[in-house]
């Protein structure tokens, strides 16, 4: 057998739970042995000292000693204290000075009171002075008795500290058990001298000795137990480790996860015989540390709480790596089984059944108590998988909307939102092959009016050519003078519809260069205007130019945007009314340039404004004028080359085109 399957083998897996029955064995009975030299070494904050005398306790005691015996210097006797002499007057005025601050306000009150209006600070103090005088007087008494207190407290600590040696003089008043020259050179000592004061202090170096001796046995134990403890929890957390790695793996089939029969158990039951074995182990643990019973036996009880502890909770790993540990509890199979039959009623019937079957249901599980608990959460995961399906349903439609044919909806189950859903798809299905067609019978159109018009040009440029050169002849005839100008006309007319049928093709399919720059608009309706200016003074139109005095620039490309406008005041020299005004405006915004050209029709414009834009289509239904009907095609898609837009508006004969333009900022 491979070496890979063979870790999952039973031996494998029966060495692990031994390793954690004996370690555990092992951790239990350290921890209690080690309970006992923690308390020998005062706590397991002193394992880093190296002497007794670096022990908190220790360190703490001295320090408290050296306060008590200041105590005594600063206060030097009983009989100084109460003759007030170690009382700081600095300490008691500022004592008066804060009952002074407290009682301000109620002094105050009463000097308004009296009548005083103007109250100064030297009025505050002697009323409190007049008024307090008990208790001023009262202070320095109390500062006394507490200082009393104080440094009888420190005496009898002195006095009373075991196998301590002192001696303390202060102002002459001598507090002692030994010599000060004895216990200055004694090696763990403490002692201070001054001109009136003189201290010193020291424990008994037989007694620190016999202290320290004991300490480092209890602390050298201490670290072995704890060392061998840590063995222990390593072997534990790694034949742990080791059992939670294998849990659910046989090596016979190491693939998926393979349960026993204690995994039928419901989760929840597991847990709390995980729970009650896990307090079991802590019971033990404490009975044994208090030593109730036989501690042997306890410790066989502790092993086995662990080693059941241990069982348990690989049923739940078992679970976590199947993916069932929901699946297998007693609550989602009941949750489960409700959907199911409120599913099942669900789908059987149309949409309006189904949701007054769903209110009534909801209504009569709520009317009984504490049933909310299993009809919300229900109410909550149905409304969840429904807004859900509703969300996939608005982004895909919104798709859908902006173009994007060929991408379905998923969604997942039965219902009535999945078969709008497939509905949806069929449709978006249907309209991708439609629009796919049209763009394939659009592109074949362009194509064909290239071609054609490629085509027609030379033979038509060859008619043009030989009829002007036929009107150079000397013709008597003036019949044929007059039919050689129609041919002319009628020639030109058509290369005109040739080019702009060839620009609409260039420009529809983007085959058209741009340029784009700063283009000064107020400039080129200037220059645009001055090269049609014969044309303007011919006609009987009044043209009112509005074109603001600050520059306004345009990020276009000038030789097709003045390509536009040509188109657009063509239109206005076709068919405006006679002796009418016509109007070009300038305008901008802090993104956009806007050219607004208005003009009265001269006849009735009866073609909604979204016909009008299209190919071929002209402002008089007669087609009696000389256009072909494609200029506002042209001038739209120019536009649209530039990031622009070609916009129209007619009210009554009033003809408006508006032209935006990105502003250079």
């Amino acid at each position: 057998m491979d070496t890979k399957l063979k870790r999952f083998s039973i031996i494998f897996k029966a060495t692990a739970f031994i390793l954690i029955a004996v370690s555990s064995f092992c951790i239990m009975l350290m921890l209690t042995k080690l309970e006992g030299h923690i308390n020998e070494i005062r706590g397991i904050r002193n394992l880093g000292a190296n002497h007794i005398t670096d022990t908190w306790q220790y360190q703490d005691a001295f320090y408290s000693l050296q306060s008590e015996m200041n105590i005594i210097f600063e206060y030097q006797s009983e009989e100084n204290i109460l003759a007030g002499k170690a009382v700081s007057q600095i300490t008691l005025d500022t004592q008066i000075q804060n009952i002074f601050e407290d009682r301000t306000y109620y002094i105050e009150e009463q000097l308004y009171k009296l009548g005083y209006t103007h109250i100064s600070h030297k009025m505050l103090w002697d009323k409190f002075q007049e008024d307090y005088k008990a208790e001023i007087d009262n202070e320095k008494n109390n500062m006394i008795q507490n200082q009393l207190a104080d440094f009888k407290h420190a005496v009898y600590e002195i006095e009373h500290t075991p196998n301590l040696y002192y001696y303390i003089k202060a102002n002459g008043n001598v507090l002692s058990n030994k010599n000060y020259e004895n216990i200055a050179n004694m090696e763990y000592s403490y002692a201070r001298t001054s001109h009136d004061t003189k201290g010193a202090f020291a424990f008994n170096e037989s007694h620190i000795h016999n202290l320290n001796t004991e300490f480092l046995a209890a602390k050298q134990d201490a670290s072995v137990l704890i060392i061998q403890g840590s063995v222990g929890l390593l072997v534990f957390l790694l034949a742990l480790a080791y059992l939670i790695f294998a849990a659910g793996k046989k090596s016979a089939s190491p693939q998926g996860i393979h349960h026993v029969f204690a995994d039928k158990i419901y989760n929840e039951v597991i847990a709390f015989l995980l729970f009650l074995s896990g307090c079991a182990v802590g019971v033990c643990g404490y009975v044994i540390r208090e030593a109730l019973f036989n501690k042997y036996f306890l410790y066989v009880l502790f092993v086995s709480s662990v080693l059941i502890t241990t069982a348990f909770m690989l049923i739940l790993v078992r679970h976590i790596k199947n993916k069932t540990l929901i699946k297998h509890t007693i609550i989602f199979t009941v949750f489960r089984f409700i959907f199911k039959f409120i599913k099942k009623i669900y789908d059987a019937g149309p949409p309006m059944v189904k949701a007054l079957l769903l209110v009534a249901a909801l209504g009569l599980f709520t009317a009984i108590p504490f049933v909310f608990l299993i009809t919300l959460p229900l109410a909550l995961v149905f409304t969840y998988m429904q807004v859900t399906k509703y969300i996939a349903v608005k982004n895909g439609v919104k798709k859908i909307k902006g173009g994007t044919y060929n991408q379905k909806i998923e969604i997942k189950g039965s219902g009535e939102i999945s078969t709008l859903t497939a509905d949806i798809n069929d449709i978006s299905a249907g309209l991708g092959l439609e629009v796919e067609r049209r763009m394939k019978s659009e592109r074949l159109k362009t194509e064909l009016i290239v071609n054609v018009s490629h085509d027609i040009r030379t033979p038509l440029t060859s008619v043009i050519t030989y009829v002007d050169l036929l009107k150079k002849e000397n013709i008597d005839n003036e019949n044929a003078r007059k039919y050689t100008d129609v041919i002319m006309a009628k020639s030109n007319r058509l290369k005109t519809l040739i080019d702009d049928l060839f620009d609409v093709s260039k420009a529809a399919s983007g085959n058209i260069s741009v340029n784009f720059d700063e283009v000064d608009i107020n400039a080129l309706i200037t220059q645009g205007l001055g090269e049609v200016d014969e044309r303007i003074k011919s006609s009987s139109l009044d043209f009112k130019i509005n074109v603001p005095e600050e520059k306004i620039t345009a990020y276009a490309d000038g030789k097709l945007t003045w390509r536009v406008l040509e188109n657009l005041l063509s239109n206005v020299f076709k068919y405006s009314l006679e002796n009418s005004r016509v109007y070009i405006d300038v305008s901008a915004d802090e993104q956009n340039v806007y050219i607004e050209i208005k003009n009265i029709s001269a006849t009735e414009l009866n073609i909604p404004e979204d016909e009008i834009m299209e190919r071929f289509k002209r402002g008089d239904e007669s087609r009696g004028s000389e256009g072909s009907g494609l200029g506002l095609d042209i001038a739209k898609s120019l536009m649209l080359c530039q990031n622009g837009e070609l916009a129209i508006k007619i009210d009554g004969d009033l003809f408006k085109v508006k032209l935006r333009l990105p502003k250079i900022k």
